[in-house]
């Protein structure tokens, strides 16, 4: 090949990248866009942070820790203020929902799929009070626990990559087609496993099924409704599943006791192994935190667990959780 040639076809392999550059460029600058129209800022007293709006009715959600004790609530849309009521919040989640009078409004489209580790986090808040930041990065964790001022928040989103400043909390994650995925929780210390430790500070959100649930539910009744056990489980390990004698992945490890809980009723203890709940074995932590959740009116169910390695039956109620 000719240097003539040969400089041609550096010439047009670089051109080639740059217009890939330029297309990938676009599209992300398009749903960074498509985000920010659903994107709100809220002023709580002299508090800033963010807010997605939820419905075209003028149901906005947030993350509640900014709304805990103010006076009055501001909701900016552009260059609009409307004076928000607030709803009520979920304390296991860390959701708030309020109502502004607008209409018209562009919810955020919430993902149909389930979220995994490595996909797009797009994140658009409002970072130090500067509306619409953009930062990004990926899922680098899903089903983390972790604590925030002594109180835990369980299967959460681990961001890896994305900023998350002060007014980002409330803030939008999308994945790469402009989808909801996450609302922006913190930048807080994993949870150990009980005891609270040194641990690097990461960022963290809640995933888009938790929210809706919260946002539903507190839309549907006026105030958070769940179901509570109070019982925070861990998932056990094959050795330990393969020392007390229980089938490949059944079972949990009650790893915290709520005080006056209908788990503490019914005698459930720290280090308990909790094999079955109702008629069906324990085997998938998440789904059954949803069976706890869902309930909506205080509901009897039968517990099976191993205590000391005895085995333990007892009848247990699903309360309505007190939301403290």
């Amino acid at each position: 090949m000719s240097l003539a040639a040969l400089a041609a076809l550096t010439l047009t392999l670089a051109a080639q990248e740059e217009s890939t550059l330029q297309k990938l460029e676009k599209e992300v600058s398009a749903v960074v866009e498509k985000l920010r129209c659903s994107v709100v800022r809220i002023q709580a007293d002299q508090l800033s942070f963010s807010g997605v709006i939820y419905s075209p009715e003028g149901y906005v959600i947030t993350d509640a820790s900014g709304l805990d004790h103010a006076r009055e609530i501001k909701v900016s849309i552009g260059e609009k203020v409307y004076v928000a009521e607030r709803l009520d919040a979920d304390r296991r989640t860390g959701v708030a929902v309020v109502k502004i009078a607008a209409t018209g409004l562009k919810p955020a489209s919430i993902c149909p799929d389930t979220c995994r580790p490595g996909t797009t986090a797009l994140l658009v808040g409002n970072s130090l009070g500067l509306p619409g930041s953009f930062s990004s990065g990926t899922i680098g964790g899903i089903g983390r626990s972790i604590l925030v001022r002594g109180r835990k928040y369980e299967n959460m989103l681990q961001m890896t990559g994305a900023d998350v400043l002060p007014g980002d909390c409330g803030a939008i994650v999308a994945d790469a087609a402009g989808h909801f995925i996450g609302l922006v929780h913190s930048a807080a210390t994993p949870d150990p496993g009980g005891e609270e430790k040194s641990s690097p500070v990461l960022a963290f959100a809640v995933p888009a099924p938790w929210v809706k649930f919260s946002a539903d539910r507190i839309i549907k009744n006026g105030h958070m409704v769940r179901g509570w056990l109070g019982a925070s489980l861990l998932p056990l390990t094959e050795s330990v599943r393969t020392q007390l004698g229980l089938e490949p992945g059944v079972g949990a490890e009650v790893a915290r006791v709520d005080r006056d809980s209908p788990a503490a009723k019914a005698g459930l203890a720290t280090r308990d192994i909790l094999v079955a709940f109702g008629d069906e074995i324990v085997r998938d932590l998440e789904a059954l935190q949803w069976k706890i959740a869902r309930v909506e009116t205080p509901t009897p169910i039968k517990l099976s667990f191993l205590h000391n390695r005895e085995l333990r039956q007892v009848e247990a109620r699903i309360e309505l959780d007190p939301q403290k």
